[in-house]
Order: C-alpha cells, then structure tokens, then sequence
C-alpha cells in the first residue's frame, strides 16, 4: 500500500476529522534522540483504498534502532478475511483459501499495542494504515492508544520542498523516494517488503537531514512527518509511560 501517493491527497477515503485532528507529541518524545529510539517498520495490505470498506489482507513489521534493523524481529501475518476480496488476489497475490487460514486481526492488533508506547511506528504514507488500525481497535473495543508515527512520504516532500525541486506526479511513490537515495529497487505488493523498504528510505533520509546523528525529535517536528494518531475507543484508556 505504499505507493498509493495520489490517493491520499484526492480520495474521499479520508474523513476528515482523522486527517486534521492532531494528538501533541509529549516532552519525553521530543527530547528523544532520533538515533536511539526504537523504530518499527509497519505495513498493510487492504483488500480497498475506501478505508470505509477496506480488510486487511496481511500484517508485517519489523524493528530497528541506530540505524540497524532486527531481522530477527520480522513478524508477517496473513489476516483471516471474507466476503469481497476486490482486487488483492490480483494484486497481493491472495487467495481466498490463503485468508481463510489467516489469524484473526485482533491477535496481531493486540501484538501491535505492545510496541505503542515504545517505538515510533515508520509508515509511507501513514494516515491510510494508522486511519484502518483505528477503525479495527475500534471495532474490536480496544482502549485507545496514542501512537508517533514518521511518515517517509511526508518527510520527503518535506526535503524537497526544502530543496525547492518539483514535486512531480508520482514523485512521492515508495520507489521513487528510494531512488533519490539510489536504494536498490524494492518488490511491491507484500506487507514485509514494503515495512522494510519503508524502515531504509527512513534511515536514508534521516542521514540525509543528520548525518551526525545528534537531532532530537523535536528537532525535527516542523517536517510534519511526525505525527501522533489516536487508535482505539476515545475515552477507554490505555496507560503508558509516553
């Protein structure tokens, strides 16, 4: 799902209280050292780009700090799904049979939680995966948490709007941005591919703005790559140090 730049500015996919509604990133993140925070590269495939309607087909996500990535900690997951696939068996490669032998998605939302306080979570393109996240804790009465996400689509139009290049159509794909950073080429259409090409354009572009390693968080929030997103029931907590 990465490289659906254009969708996220046109479609109606979006409500718009998810998009504009802002959650403060707390003094303890800000003052956190981009170099020894703990990443997680996450991604999602969904069965529609209408996060009204969409299922997920497969979970990946994998963790990284320093600059360095845990292969160890690499987890992919297909996702227990029915009724109308779209176009995912084209796409992704899925097959109903596949889905039906899939975990549940509260099992690997519930996996998920443990790293919301912990790690700040590196999508491209955020706001549709952390937008269908929400609707799912939701649904399945989980409490609300709040999670820091870096969205690598952001953060490169933020860099080169700071390099006053054009931003042309399609420049913001996933391969595109890679490319900038000569990064070899990445296979699309599988959840830990596209988690863990997400995690290396990140460590690319923050080289890119901090060679030395020395930013904070904070240092780097104007870029409005940084985000903090509500998941869950409002109201019904879950409690963390963060």
């Amino acid at each position: 799902m990465a490289s659906l730049f254009a969708h996220f500015f046109s479609s109606k996919a979006f409500s718009n209280s998810f998009l504009t509604k802002s959650w403060p990133v707390s003094k303890e993140w800000k003052e956190s050292s981009l170099l020894s925070t703990p990443l997680l590269g996450i991604d999602l495939e969904l069965t529609s780009l209408q996060t009204d309607v969409a299922k997920i087909t497969s979970i990946a996500w994998l963790e990284a700090k320093a600059q360095s990535i845990n292969m160890d900690s690499a987890q992919y997951s297909l996702v227990r799904t029915s009724g109308d696939l779209a176009q995912s068996p084209v796409i992704h490669g899925l097959t109903a049979k596949d889905l039906a032998q899939g975990e549940h998605v509260s099992v690997l939302v519930k996996q998920l939680e443990s790293y919301s306080k912990t790690h700040i979570w590196v999508l491209h393109n955020a706001a549709l995966d952390m937008q269908v996240l929400h609707k799912v804790a939701t649904s399945l009465k989980l409490p609300e948490s709040y999670i820091l996400t870096l969205d690598t689509m952001l953060l490169e139009l933020y860099l080169l709007n700071k390099a006053q290049a054009p931003v042309k159509q399609n420049a913001l794909t996933l391969e595109e941005c890679r490319q900038r950073y000569q990064l070899p080429s990445a296979p699309n259409h599988n959840a830990l591919d596209d988690a863990l090409a997400s995690l290396t354009l990140a460590f690319a572009q923050l080289h890119a703005i901090d060679a030395k390693g020395v930013a904070t968080i904070g240092d780097l929030l104007q870029s409005k790559a940084f985000r903090v997103f509500r998941v869950g029931i409002e109201g019904k907590r879950n409690v963390g140090k963060r």
